[in-house]
């Protein structure tokens, strides 16, 4: 009898013991299976493979800066294409605005008509990015800049614009896609058409960057090297809105590598999810941009824009991210 309760208890012990380590190993793999399980809500498995829309409107017919703005459309276009390929997300042709077609009917129709009618839903990713001059109203209540998308000989600004918050971003976070990402590399100042000469600026010209091949679904990773899903592909929506320059303050760039604030967001993008360079989050991206766009913005005087004790141009990315959806 004795010897029957004996084994009982030993066997009672060991099953306890057993639970015991299997918790233990569950608890150590808990964040890495949180992630997998969240990202698993927003992408439904049974549905297509998440869409990324790309819609791009550039001033390149203006005299000033529309060799600037051509180089940011190339680095855009390249670096989203690029991204979507590593996410194994479709990228949809982008609609492109520029030249003839640069106006604002047809930003309004993007937004409207072209965007809609692709049928966004909560696994798909739309980029918004704006690449010409911008400007203020003394009394605008938005930190963020107006598009100046004059036409030919229509250039009048007070009827050639949108707001990009209230008008761009306000409308497209709607349209249904989980990640919204409205971009703007442009002046924030209160005459349209100012500008200052960034020619001096030295940036070192990189060479465009052709993605690592990306881990195959067969060799062991972590989701948290998961760099570009982290950004594009979060546990929840996300929408973000972000321009080169605060309020009264210039939009730096020369031709050869196009806006500062797009120059260093396509590096900052390419070293976090390529690299692991930079931690994946949209708040690092943009600190990443505003601190070289920032430093290089201070080789051109600005006397009737933001400037420190020197004189030389203050220029200070403004972004907000919302995912509290």
């Amino acid at each position: 009898m004795y010897r029957k309760i004996s084994i009982h208890l030993f066997l009672k012990r060991f099953n306890y013991t057993a639970i015991v380590m299997l918790l233990l190993a569950t608890s150590a793999n808990a964040n890495h299976q949180t992630y997998s399980y969240n990202k698993a809500l927003r992408i439904n498995k049974h549905d297509e493979k998440p869409r990324m829309f790309l819609i791009c409107v550039i001033d390149s017919d203006d005299e000033t800066i529309g060799k600037r703005c051509e180089e940011d459309l190339d680095g855009i276009t390249y670096v989203f294409d690029e991204i979507a390929d590593w996410l194994d997300v479709d990228m949809i042709d982008p609609k492109i605005i520029q030249g003839e077609e640069f106006s604002k009917a047809a930003v309004n129709d993007a937004i409207d008509n072209w965007l809609p009618s692709q049928q966004p839903d909560k696994n798909d990713i739309v980029i918004f990015y704006y690449s010409g001059h911008g400007f203020r109203h003394a009394n605008d209540a938005s930190d963020y800049p107006r598009m100046w998308l004059k036409n030919g000989d229509n250039k009048d600004p007070e009827i050639n614009n949108l707001r990009i918050e209230e008008d761009v971003y306000d409308r497209i976070i709607k349209t249904g896609a989980g990640v919204n990402i409205i971009l703007s590399d442009c002046c924030n100042t209160n005459a349209p058409g100012e500008n200052a000469n960034f020619d001096n600026a030295n940036v070192p010209v990189r060479q465009k960057v052709e993605h690592k091949h990306k881990p195959s679904q067969d060799t062991e990773t972590s989701d948290d090297d998961d760099y570009g899903d982290k950004l594009f592909i979060p546990e929840q929506p996300v929408s973000i809105l972000a321009t080169a320059a605060e309020k009264n303050e210039f939009a730096a760039g020369k031709e050869d590598v196009g806006g500062f604030f797009t120059y260093y967001l396509i590096e900052a993008l390419e070293d976090c999810i390529y690299d692991n360079k930079i931690q994946p989050t949209w708040e690092n991206i943009f600190k990443y941009a505003d601190e070289n766009a920032g430093y290089w913005a201070k080789s051109a005087a600005c006397p009737e824009a933001k400037h420190n004790a020197q004189g030389r141009c203050i220029q200070t990315t403004e972004f907000k991210i919302d995912d509290s959806n």
